[in-house]
């Protein structure tokens, strides 16, 4: 098996050599010729950029996965309300028509049931 490891500004790189698999959904898949357990760090990424080219090579870059930046005021049956990171106040809500809710009053008894949270909120801050 032909391996290259490559040590790039504090990054650890790892070339192998393999077979890999693409078709029209968009699939892919690569096997390595010889796969050794542990030979590179298990990644799962949902987000980043992939590309292939017209000759056929690949390339993916993983995002890092954004974390929310706010403070949870209230967490509400349908949603939440919270702080934002530039100190603005959210309100988020979702209702699913499978629940067979009257969605206007659902989403009325819960923003009621959110300023009453952000009232208290402002009290104690």
């Amino acid at each position: 098996m032909e391996q290259t490891t490559i040590k790039v500004e504090g990054c650890h790189h790892i070339q192998l050599e393999g077979q890999a698999y693409y078709d029209e959904r968009k699939y892919f898949m690569f096997t390595p010729m010889d796969p050794v357990p542990g030979m590179v760090t298990r990644m799962r990424r949902m987000t980043g950029v992939a590309q292939q080219m017209t000759d056929g090579t690949f390339d993916f870059m993983a995002q890092p996965r954004l974390r929310a930046k706010s403070t949870l005021i209230r967490k509400l049956a349908h949603g939440r309300v919270s702080r934002t990171k530039n100190g603005d106040v959210q309100l988020w809500l979702k209702i699913s028509p499978a629940e067979q809710l009257n969605i206007g009053d659902t989403i009325s008894r819960e923003a009621s049931s959110a300023a009453e949270a952000i009232r208290e909120w402002q009290m104690k801050n």
